[in-house]
């Protein structure tokens, strides 16, 4: 008895003329969250330090992460968020490519002033893939990955 055999044909299901690569200038724009470690005590009162970050220039959008309470380290604690968190994302178009500029800040937070412990700008190159930046200001260790892939949405 002789097996049967099974040939899968498959259809094109583009139209026609349709491409799949990417065409146009249009980038996705992407901060995360690695991780933070505190290596001193930041708060001047107790001896956990609250922590949030600020990513992005835009008022209209929440910047704050997390957008309620803090992030409670201890001095040698680390936070490592399972994945990262997204700080920022953006859809930027560039016809030349270049790089695009973001705002980031790492605050403690106090009962009478909330005291900066990092404050720089992120520059993203466009059409780059993912790469790791660290920060060591002030006790605070902060890693981020930040990515400026070509999209076509």
């Amino acid at each position: 008895m002789g097996r049967k055999r099974i040939v899968k044909t498959y259809k094109d299901t583009r139209a026609k003329g349709e491409s799949y690569a990417i065409e146009g200038n249009r980038y996705m724009v992407k901060v995360e969250l690695v991780s933070i470690k505190m290596e001193e005590e930041a708060d001047t009162i107790g001896r956990i330090s609250e922590i949030y970050l600020e990513c992005g220039k835009d008022k209209m959008q929440a910047n704050r992460i997390p957008n309620k309470g803090e992030i409670k380290l201890e001095r040698n604690e680390v936070f490592k968020p399972r994945g990262g968190i997204t700080l920022f994302t953006a859809f930027v178009e560039s016809n030349d490519g270049g790089s695009y500029e973001i705002p980031f800040k790492v605050k403690e937070k106090d009962f009478t002033k909330d005291e900066t412990l990092v404050e720089t700008t992120l520059s993203v190159t466009l059409g780059q893939t993912q790469e790791y930046l660290a920060f060591d200001e002030n006790g605070v260790k902060v890693k981020i990955s930040v990515a400026g892939n070509k999209t076509r949405f």
